[in-house]
């Protein structure tokens, strides 16, 4: 079968590679559809802190179950079309134990540490299969997993009526934490984004929205919040300086989150933090019941909201380079996906 393997960092090469050979209660997919995300591009330039090589990347995929486990009778059937929840747990270390396999001391991820979705077939754990509606277009489903990270934020951010939120940067996933903040009440939500075309695709989706480089962020806080600053700030850019505004931006007492995964190293004030007991969150992944609860939130909302807008590319397999190179340029507006068996 075809693959896209990350031979080394920076070094990705479509090969021809052996068609994975499920074990005991994993299912065979055949990928239809695999997701690049901003993940990708952290392992691909060597930065994520525990990614490994050589690996499939993507972790966002919908396929159809081609091969299910000897003896399997449980809900799912071959030939269906179901999402994956790329987290693997060891399921025996403390974190596990305490109900926390997102953050397992050995965990292995899909696309990171196994091979994942950027390839004609993969396999998973039954366990981890999430059916979908018949109703729901691949183009918006494979939309799923995001859905769940901004799921599990929101309840790791608390995010309440009235609250009003700013996020720096409005690729997908500042889009989709926008989404579940208006959906929790909150009463103003701001998305903070350089990049022009992908600001009014913003707007267009019905976010409201600043361009940092033509007006003073700061002085926006002060309008917005009569100066006491955002109840809840996120930074999804994982730009040095939008991480160091944070504090100043967030109200004493507030929140703030950065989802950014890399291993970098920030000159961070945490006296700001400190002076204005604010409670800042780490945030990795999702639980099964938060992958499914953001898949069910994606199902019955995304006509009225519109989220079939949200995949601005879709390119064939033999395209992945290209898809990578405009996720670093910053030349996607929003999602970009692959479709794996062209």
């Amino acid at each position: 079968m075809k693959a896209a393997v990350l031979k080394n960092w920076l070094d990705l090469e479509l090969c021809d590679v052996p068609k994975p050979v499920p074990n005991e209660n994993e299912a065979l997919i055949k990928v239809k559809l695999a997701g690049v995300c901003g993940s990708d591009i952290t392992v691909y330039r060597g930065k994520h802190m525990t990614a490994t090589v050589p690996t499939v990347l993507s972790h966002e995929i919908l396929g159809t179950i081609e091969s299910l486990p000897e003896g399997y009778d449980g809900p799912f059937k071959l030939g269906q079309r179901v999402l994956m929840n790329p987290v693997i747990a060891c399921g025996h270390c403390a974190a596990c134990k305490a109900g926390l396999e997102n953050v397992c001391e050995n965990l292995k991820l899909l696309g990171i540490h196994v091979d994942g979705g950027f390839a004609e077939y993969t396999k998973v754990g039954v366990d981890k299969l999430v059916a979908l509606d018949e109703d729901i277009p691949d183009e918006v489903a494979i939309l799923g997993e995001p859905f769940a990270v901004g799921y599990h934020v929101m309840l790791r951010s608390k995010v309440k009526k009235g609250d009003k939120v700013f996020i720096a940067g409005g690729a997908t996933v500042g889009l989709y934490i926008a989404i579940f903040a208006k959906a929790c009440g909150a009463e103003r939500v701001i998305i903070s984004e350089i990049n022009e075309p992908r600001r009014k695709f913003v707007e267009e989706m019905g976010i409201e929205t600043i361009n940092p480089t033509q007006c003073d962020i700061m002085e926006v806080m002060r309008e917005v919040t009569d100066g006491a600053g955002y109840d809840v700030v996120y930074d999804t850019s994982g730009a040095p300086i939008s991480i160091l505004q944070l504090p100043d931006l967030c109200r004493c007492g507030g929140t703030m989150l950065s989802l950014g995964l890399s291993g970098d190293a920030y000159q961070f004030i945490i006296g700001k933090v400190s002076f204005k007991e604010i409670t800042l969150v780490g945030n990795r992944l999702y639980s099964q019941d938060d992958f499914e609860k953001g898949v069910r939130f994606l199902e019955d909302n995304w006509r009225k909201l519109g989220l079939d807008r949200m995949v601005t590319d879709r390119l064939d397999l033999t395209q992945i380079e290209k898809a990578l190179n405009m996720m670093l340029n910053g030349e996607n507006i929003c999602k970009i996906i692959i479709d794996c068996q062209k």
